[in-house]
């Protein structure tokens, strides 16, 4: 069994999917995280992106390299990686996130949207974590979140 890196203050999360919402000023994509203990983190997303994360869960190719495709190409061209993601803010409904990157040793942060970085997760297959503090303030239990109706 793979060994789980620990981050202190964050939940190791699994991209549980992307979905299409009713909000009453209209349809909009958001992408589910889910913990061990099935609390999901709904992060309501642009329409680009949740295509590009969709399509890399689904593993589905595409005839012409995607944004976040290119920007992978381009950190394995500079010998560096995604390490992992960190979803680590919340502040007025927006959610804040910080992609990990490693390069020769060194690790470098850079502040990211978080459906950005899951796309380069879901990609690259580095593990995504959800501060502590953020799954206790936005999370719901799994079959308590609904979507046209219906709970998933």
């Amino acid at each position: 069994m793979e060994k789980t890196e620990y981050v202190e203050g964050f939940e190791k999360v699994k991209i549980a999917g992307v979905f299409m919402s009713s909000l009453p000023e209209g349809a909009s994509p958001v992408v589910f995280l889910e913990n061990e203990e099935e609390k999901v983190l709904p992060i309501y997303i642009g329409a680009a992106e949740a295509f590009s994360i969709q399509t890399a869960l689904e593993d589905m190719p595409y005839p012409r390299p995607l944004t976040h495709d290119l920007v992978l190409k381009i950190l394995e061209g500079l010998d560096s990686s995604v390490e992992k993601v960190l979803i680590d803010d919340l502040n007025d409904g927006i959610f804040f996130a910080r992609l990990i990157i490693r390069k020769n040793g060194g690790v470098f942060e850079f502040d990211a949207r978080p459906s950005d970085s899951i796309a380069l997760a879901v990609r690259c297959k580095a593990p995504v974590y959800v501060s502590t503090d953020v799954m206790k303030k936005a999370s719901v239990g799994r079959d308590e979140y609904q979507i046209d109706g219906k709970s998933r």
